[in-house]
């Protein structure tokens, strides 16, 4: 009886980030940080006001924490923190985009009050738009602390910029109105409600 390998399938389950990806940054508490990062020779990125951060060889679960120790440490008190290669570049991956039965697949980033946040290839059938709210249950649903009527979406203009909208999800939830399409690259933000006291 051979010998168990578990590690390859881990390996293969967690592309590490290479010299030349492009990579997405998304820091919920400081958006003037928000951007797409080289991975330049050195392995490095660099952020503005922080400086350089080793990301090369690591994954994404091992990127994320790096860059939010190295900003609690240099910028923020606290960071939320999501890095992911720019979908349409990824390395030894094989087709970016499509899931491993053929279905497109539509790449988005959600952050906040949910089961689980980071990024998600969400299935979208040719001929096929997917909706803010079913990409959210697609993806694990929202938390009890989730509010409901200030969902931000950031997306890219056509000059390249991330613009912000807020949409309340409640109307949607009751079939009342209808579930504006997501597009590539959206990173979907849902805010936690604040209890006084």
């Amino acid at each position: 009886m051979a010998p168990r390998t578990p590690t390859a399938p881990t390996a293969a389950a967690r592309p590490v980030f290479q010299v030349g990806d492009q990579l997405e940054l998304f820091v919920k508490e400081d958006l003037t940080l928000n951007g797409s990062y080289l991975v330049r020779e050195g392995g490095y990125i660099v952020i503005p006001r922080a400086g350089r951060i080793n990301v090369a060889g690591l994954s994404r679960e091992e990127a994320e924490p790096r860059v939010r120790e190295f900003l609690q440490k240099t910028q923020l008190k606290e960071a939320t923190v999501i890095v992911e290669r720019t979908p349409g570049v990824a390395s030894g991956t094989g087709a970016v985009g499509a899931g491993p039965t053929g279905v497109p697949r539509v790449m988005v980033f959600i952050t906040g009050s949910v089961p689980r946040t980071g990024a998600h290839a969400i299935p979208a059938p040719a001929g096929k738009s997917v909706g803010v709210y079913e990409a959210l249950l697609i993806s694990g649903g929202l938390t009890k602390f989730a509010t409901l009527d200030k969902i931000e979406i950031f997306r890219y203009d056509a000059s390249g910029r991330r613009r912000k909208s807020v949409i309340d999800m409640r109307p949607i939830m009751k079939g009342e109105a209808d579930d504006p399409p997501i597009s590539e690259g959206d990173i979907i933000n849902v805010p936690e409600k604040v209890f006084g006291f």
